[in-house]
């Protein structure tokens, strides 16, 4: 899994393959299967700095109650 940061004081939305997108509040991470990142639209918005991908899932988020 990978994470996908949100680095934009804005809520985005990150189209992802199979017609599929992730919603990011500011500031916000989520994760994805390790493919998304190599997604069109996933390599332009990291270029354009507008998210970056990390590693792993995001550390000190558990599940939501």
């Amino acid at each position: 899994m990978k994470t996908i940061r949100n680095l934009t004081n804005k809520p985005i939305k990150v189209p992802l393959p199979g017609g599929k997108a992730l919603r990011l509040g500011p500031n916000a991470d989520g994760t994805v299967h390790d493919k998304a990142e190599h997604h069109g639209a996933v390599k332009r918005m990291v270029e354009a700095g507008t998210i970056s991908v990390l590693d792993g899932s995001s550390a000190g988020h558990g599940p939501r109650k």
